[in-house]
């Protein structure tokens, strides 16, 4: 009996010393987890800061500035303003919607800022008060201010369009390798799109990854490529995107359409190349004129006026006095 009571001790003692191991490892995991989460959230926390700290004076003051002014003024700017807005701002690949407002913020800061910090605040400053150089002068500066963002805009949409066609007929023959090898057409789009290797435009790269990530959300395919005729604003990739359309409704080989589109594309760059050659000698008349022929005149003629000026001059000196 006294056995039976002696090793019923040692097995509740021993029960007792392990579920207080268990207990106490799991209260250090719980204990270890939760330190761990509060580490996390409070470098989450620094980190967050230290980044609005560390971004730009232009992030940090200009942007919300900006949309604060742009949401003052939505009632003066035309739907057709901001449709044009939102359109180039798409096609020089600046998709999110803030950026229209920011945009029209810094439009219309340019636009009033030009002129009252250069000629009206030194008017009112120096008491000089306002003649008709400095209305002329701030009129000038903000007809200036109100271009120069306009201007920019249409320029990045512009070069970025054109890098997109310049690049598009050898996309298009790629995309026939891959097509022709077995591959989808979306598979062959996402892997030219990804692959490093492949010597096309970054800006065409953007938007087909951009379309292959739509497709892979669920988009149908016509609506996908649409959207991204549409973004690009490209009259070659608008061509190629109906010629796909029209492929796949009408049950006609993808393969053969793009052949025939990749012709087109290349027969189209050969032409512009030759147009804009053609238009080299129109285009260097005006330089001709302002910078070469003054050296010309200047090297040709000026030893004969010198020579003229001299000639005069002594002729003028021996003249007698009474003649």
């Amino acid at each position: 009996m006294e056995v039976i009571v002696l090793g019923a001790l040692i097995f509740l003692t021993l029960l007792m010393f392990v579920v207080g191991f268990v207990y106490t490892r799991n209260q250090n995991q719980v204990k270890a987890r939760v330190n761990s989460l509060n580490t996390e959230t409070a470098s989450k926390v620094l980190s967050g800061r230290q980044k609005s700290l560390d971004d730009s004076f232009v992030q940090r003051v200009i942007v919300p500035l900006a949309q604060t002014i742009s949401d003052k003024i939505q009632f003066v700017v035309p739907l057709s303003g901001k449709s044009w807005i939102r359109q180039k701002l798409v096609q020089a690949g600046y998709f999110k919607t803030q950026y229209v407002q920011t945009f029209m913020g810094i439009h219309c800061m340019t636009t009033i800022g030009f002129p009252l910090v250069i000629t009206i605040l030194p008017a009112i400053l120096t008491r000089s008060g306002f003649t008709v150089m400095t209305v002329l002068m701030t009129l000038f500066l903000g007809f200036l201010g109100f271009f120069i963002p306009v201007f920019v805009l249409y320029l990045k949409a512009s070069n970025r369009q054109m890098s997109i066609r310049r690049s598009l007929p050898d996309f298009i023959d790629l995309l026939v390798v891959c097509v022709e090898a077995g591959l989808g057409l979306d598979i062959a789009i996402s892997k030219i799109s990804r692959t490093e290797s492949v010597q096309t435009s970054e800006y065409l790269k953007e938007e087909l990854i951009r379309y292959t990530k739509d497709v892979g959300l669920g988009k149908p395919r016509k609506d996908a490529l649409m959207d991204l005729a549409n973004r690009t604003g490209v009259d070659d990739l608008n061509v190629v995107v109906n010629a796909l359309i029209q492929s796949y409704e009408m049950g006609t080989g993808v393969v053969q359409a793009l052949k025939v589109q990749s012709d087109g594309l290349r027969q189209k760059r050969l032409h512009r190349a030759e147009a804009a050659a053609n238009k080299i000698a129109v285009k260097m008349v005006l330089p001709i004129y302002i910078f070469f022929f003054p050296g010309i005149f200047i090297v040709a003629l000026g030893p004969m006026i010198l020579l003229a000026v001299e000639r005069i001059g002594q002729a003028m000196q021996h003249t007698p006095p009474g003649m």
